[in-house]
């Protein structure tokens, strides 16, 4: 027998919890580790610049506390879509840091990462794939 979510997800969309573990195995061990999944997969609407699996793998094997403190500083509390990063603009994240935001040439760059894949909005946020990690 099955048992109906007590979660029900917006226009039947994952959180960004479920959609890391679609398709960002090596995030998913990282974010596990550092203790961020109710964060990505609770209710509180949160944005992350997800970077590239290429740029995570050499984080495998740290302390929770160091991951913990990288990842945060690629998370945002709140939903930001692209065209919420203002040219010029800090944003903070979870962790404190204020991240700068640059728009140049139709790219919109956080800390000189560029997003490549922006806007894909979930029942609990926003994911922006960056071309690298975040220099915090």
């Amino acid at each position: 027998m099955l048992f109906a979510s007590t979660h029900t997800q917006a226009q039947g969309q994952a959180t960004l919890m479920e959609q890391l573990i679609k398709d960002r195995p090596v995030l998913v061990e990282l974010v596990t580790a550092a203790g961020l999944v109710p964060v990505l997969s609770g209710d509180s609407p949160h944005t992350l610049l997800a970077p590239p699996e290429s740029a995570l793998t050499g984080l495998k094997g740290e302390s929770p506390e160091k991951l913990r403190r990288i990842l945060s500083g690629h998370i945002l509390k709140g939903k930001y879509t692209e065209k919420d990063f203002k040219d010029g603009a800090q944003v903070k994240t979870i962790s404190g840091e204020s991240l700068h935001i640059c728009r140049k040439q139709g790219h919109t760059l956080i800390n000189g990462v560029r997003i490549v894949q922006a806007d894909t909005e979930l029942s609990n946020g926003v994911l922006h794939s960056m071309s690298d990690a975040l220099k915090i």
